[in-house]
């Protein structure tokens, strides 16, 4: 259920103008219809994810049908790799 919670704070969080979000969301909610992602925050919602959960989205693999149900998505990540280091590291000053 980790990954299913993770997944449903970035929703929330790049939706925040929709705080009613998070009580429609269950494992079959479909990430395009359902939830309303437009093309930037598609973007947002990927790189979150794979900062977050510490996995690399293999682009290559994948496809539109990962995205027809959180649960979906999810068996999609677990095929993912691990990043081996954060994507991002805070830039010191």
């Amino acid at each position: 259920m980790y990954m299913y919670d993770k997944i449903v704070d970035i929703l929330c969080a790049i939706k925040e103008d929709q705080p009613e979000l998070r009580q429609s969301l269950s494992p079959n909610t479909d990430l395009n219809n359902d939830v309303g992602l437009d093309s930037l925050q598609m973007i947002q919602f990927m790189l979150k994810v794979e900062d977050q959960l510490n996995i690399i989205i293999d682009y290559d693999q994948f496809d539109y049908e990962h995205l027809h149900s959180i649960d979906a998505f999810i068996s999609f990540l677990k095929s993912c790799q691990p990043q081996k280091q954060p994507l991002y590291e805070d830039v010191k000053q």
